[in-house]
């Protein structure tokens, strides 16, 4: 609950009158919008976009295979096995 603090809030009477501007807004800026009613969160405005990003999200990480090989990941980089972020981009051809 505490991050969506950081998002800029919009009444649902004001939400009318502003929504070309909003949707323009988060297609350029990228910067979800809390939506209020009577001065309480009831529904975020997000862009297509992040909207697909975050289901994928959902997607792989609700697959237990997948998430384990995560645990296993985070335990590896937190013991000092993994590969430095330099050499993997240099491995890759990206520096």
């Amino acid at each position: 609950m505490l991050d969506i603090l950081h998002n800029p809030f919009i009444g649902v009477h004001e939400l009318r009158k502003e929504l070309p501007q909003l949707l323009k807004q988060l297609h350029e800026e990228g910067a979800d919008v809390v939506v209020t009613q009577q001065g309480k969160p009831v529904a975020i405005l997000l862009s297509v976009e992040k909207y697909l990003e975050m289901r994928e999200a959902i997607r792989d990480l609700s697959d237990p295979k997948y998430a384990q090989e995560l645990i296993v990941a985070k335990r590896e980089i937190d013991e000092g096995k993994g590969i430095p972020a330099e050499e993997v981009y240099r491995e890759a051809g990206l520096s």
